[in-house]
């Protein structure tokens, strides 16, 4: 279970091992990623397209 962010084809698999609803997604504020790379969002902040497999749910956003 885990939740990948792709921003600019670069995919971000986040720390948080579940796989996140789109809005805690929108809630949430920074984002750490399993590599320690804060992400914080922008007002130009967009979830372009939600995929879902098995054990991970994908979403391409602009952050």
């Amino acid at each position: 279970m885990k939740t990948v962010f792709v921003i600019s084809k670069i995919k971000y698999a986040l720390k948080y091992e579940r796989k996140m609803p789109e809005k805690e997604v929108l809630k949430m504020q920074p984002f750490v990623t399993n590599n320690g790379i804060k992400l914080v969002k922008t007002e130009n902040f967009k979830i372009k397209k939600i995929s879902e497999k098995d054990n991970e749910r994908t979403f391409e956003i602009n952050l």
